[in-house]
């Protein structure tokens, strides 16, 4: 034997995925951002919830796991974004 660990391999291919299907209530406000996507950008109500929650981890992530500061810079200015 050569120490080799037999999950060694399965531990460095690429982790496959699939596609999950959720069931769940959301607000009002939830529900017109999701409305306010799909109609700005013309795609569908699942896309529009992908997009929202990658925008979502992408703030959480800089904000509470790396301690980041987020800005928004903009025609009438720029100012801080908070995460409470």
């Amino acid at each position: 034997m050569s120490g080799h660990h037999p999950d060694a391999a399965a531990a460095h291919s690429p982790v496959r995925t699939e596609p999950k299907r959720l069931n769940v209530a959301v607000s009002p406000a939830t529900v017109r951002a999701l409305e306010h996507v799909i109609e700005r950008e013309g795609v569908s109500l699942t896309e529009a919830l992908r997009r929202l929650v990658g925008y979502g981890d992408f703030v959480y992530r800089a904000v509470r796991q790396n301690g980041e500061q987020l800005t928004v810079a903009g025609p009438d200015g720029t100012r801080e974004v908070v995460i409470l």
